[in-house]
Parts: C-alpha cells; sequence; structure tokens
C-alpha cells in the first residue's frame, strides 16, 4: 500500500480528516499525514489496520418489498453506500437502484425475464443481479468492504 491508496480509503470510508482516520487506527495525525504524503514508510499492520477498516452504516431502513431486492439494499445500507431506489421515480434509467457515489446502477431479478435486456440497456452502467444466490453473493461481497478499487466519480 502506499500514500495515495491510503488516502483513497480514507476518503472512501468518508472519513474526512487525518485525525479521524488516526484515531480509528491508533496512531498521530501526524504520522498518517507522513504515511499519505510518502514521507514515512506504511508496514505491514498498518496497511492490513487499513484494510480492515469498513465504511459505518447508513442510518436507515429497507425500503423495498421484494425479497430479493431487500438482500441487496440491506448490504448497501450494512457497508455505508449511498443509494437511490426507483420507487417513486428516484433513479431516472427505472432500474432498481442507483450507487450514487459509484454511478452504478443494479437490477435486481428473481428469475429471468425477457424484459431484463432492455432494462439492463437504460443506463451505461449496469450490474444485473439474478437469482437469490447471486443476490446473496452479491450481498456478500458488498458487506465485506473491500470494493474500494472501484472509482469514484470525480
Amino acid at each position: 500500500m502506499d500514500g495515495s491508496e491510503m488516502r483513497a480509503r480514507r476518503k472512501a470510508l468518508g472519513i474526512k480528516s487525518q485525525a479521524d482516520f488516526a484515531r480509528r487506527l491508533g496512531l498521530s495525525r501526524d504520522h498518517v499525514g507522513r504515511m499519505e504524503r510518502g514521507d514515512d514508510p506504511i508496514l505491514p499492520r498498518t496497511a492490513a489496520a487499513v484494510r480492515s477498516l469498513k465504511p459505518e452504516a447508513l442510518n436507515q431502513k429497507p425500503t423495498t418489498k421484494d425479497p430479493v431486492e431487500r438482500i441487496v439494499e440491506q448490504a448497501l445500507i450494512d457497508a455505508g453506500i449511498r443509494y437511490v431506489t426507483d420507487q417513486g421515480g428516484g433513479t431516472e434509467s427505472r432500474l432498481d437502484f442507483r450507487l450514487i457515489d459509484y454511478n452504478i446502477e443494479l437490477e435486481v431479478k428473481r428469475f429471468y425475464t425477457a424484459r431484463a435486456v432492455e432494462q439492463v440497456a437504460r443506463a451505461p452502467n449496469v450490474i444485473l443481479i439474478q437469482g437469490e444466490r447471486a443476490a446473496r453473493f452479491f450481498a456478500a461481497a458488498i458487506r465485506s468492504g473491500d470494493f474500494f478499487a472501484l472509482m469514484k466519480d470525480d
């Protein structure tokens, strides 16, 4: 891990200040600043501690009625990933979820439908999750917190 990755992970976690980040890691703010600038090396144990940090869960409850969509929605809440749903016109594409910070849309299906092809064509960056097992796999991957390689929109 280098300083730019450390900074990117801090920002992806929603931690604005180096002081707050340092507190969560048990380090000094000055040391975190030096590591982010590349002035101090990032030891393997520090890199492991940074990678183990997870975003704070969102302070909200699931609103979707479909049980497979609810699996995905609860994982997004648990992982602290901000989103909007298609309920009430929340997504322009009318897909099930839009991940606000990642410009990715999700369409969740219990079973295959011919309509799915038309639906995923509505947006340029879509993940189609089809089936309850796939939804549970996706939810576990999201909850792992290791999705920081995805670039947030600038």
